[in-house]
């Protein structure tokens, strides 16, 4: 009971959260007005944008493949793990990140796979999808450091810092860093006197083998260029969202990018979905070419977030349909 609590209260927190986000940036905007812009969108770049979005959902389907093959020893079929991973991205909109962890067990039900270690290949492939928007942040920013330096300095860099500045903040992420560590070296040492830590010491093991999946990996220029082709999609479907709408057509390619990476930092925000923190970072990140905050910087970033919810919301539907029968099978 107190685990469905605290499920249950989690999930009222971030969507109490998600929704003041979106209170407080739609709470001046003139919503009749925004409706008759989103209608008179041109729905052909839409479509194009969304169906690089499933595109690129394949692709991150093929890429996690090999890492799991790495690890495993086995090659998931593509359609099992395009499904679990349409699966997981239908549970975040229930509660954040809570995907990651679901696609992972439906993939390894349908599969017959090690649970724990395909948490640990996830775990790898966040990271380097980490890495590569940082590569192309800095790309980005070397390419017009004299356009884009102030934003991100006033709005990223700035806020940042001074955040993590606090001594206070740093002490607690030290003394919880020592407290993990703590815990894994009580849990290895006791691994035989209990139950309980040999099943954590299993599963410790096993996220680490899942880790170490990027070492094994024998295919690195396919995943090399799987993880090319994923972020290729990624840049299209949010450059292509511009030319839906008037106002941003004359973006150029490097402005798609831009608003890729600021996009990206959006949806990283711990809120259902993103809502809200995606809608305020992308707006704002238009006004630095002179759009206005509550027309065109909320008119492009509710087309791009929610035209992707709609497509996530069929696909995941239809995933509960595909996991399920899987696993009964």
């Amino acid at each position: 009971m107190n685990n469905r609590l605290a499920k249950a209260l989690s999930y009222i927190a971030f969507a109490v959260i998600g929704i003041g986000l979106l209170v407080f940036v739609f709470k001046d905007v003139d919503l009749a007005a925004m409706w008759d812009d989103i209608i008179h969108a041109d729905f052909r770049w839409i479509g194009l944008a969304l169906a690089f979005s499933i595109i690129a959902y394949v692709f991150r389907a093929a890429r996690w493949n090999l890492l799991i093959e790495a690890t495993c020893d086995h090659m998931p079929k593509l359609f099992n793990t395009f499904w679990a991973e349409m699966f997981g991205y239908f549970a975040n909109m229930a509660l954040p990140r809570i995907g990651e962890i679901t696609r992972c067990g439906a993939l390894a039900r349908m599969e017959k796979l090690p649970f724990d270690r395909l948490i640990g290949t996830v775990i790898v492939e966040r990271v380097i999808d980490v890495a590569t928007m940082l590569l192309l942040a800095f790309l980005t920013f070397c390419i017009k450091i004299d356009f884009f330096g102030a934003f991100i300095f006033d709005k990223v860099i700035a806020p940042t810092v001074e955040r993590f500045a606090s001594v206070t903040l740093w002490v607690i992420l030290a003394l919880l860093f020592i407290a993990t560590v703590a815990l894994f070296v009580i849990l290895y040492k006791t691994r035989q006197k209990n139950a309980i830590s040999q099943k954590a010491t299993s599963f410790i093991n096993g996220l680490i083998d899942g880790l170490k999946s990027v070492y094994k990996l024998e295919k690195r220029g396919m995943f090399l260029l799987y993880t090319v082709l994923l972020w290729i999609c990624y840049w299209a479907m949010t450059w292509a969202v511009c030319f839906a709408i008037p106002q941003t057509s004359g973006l150029g390619a490097i402005d798609g990018l831009f608003l890729l990476i600021v996009g990206s930092i959006g949806m990283a925000v711990p809120v259902q979905g993103g809502i809200g923190a995606f809608h305020y970072i992308v707006a704002l990140a238009l006004t630095i070419y002179g759009f206005n905050f509550d027309t065109t910087g909320l008119l492009y970033a509710t087309i791009s977030h929610e035209s992707q919810m709609i497509v996530e919301i069929v696909l995941g539907v239809a995933s509960l349909f595909f996991v399920f029968r899987k696993q009964k099978s």
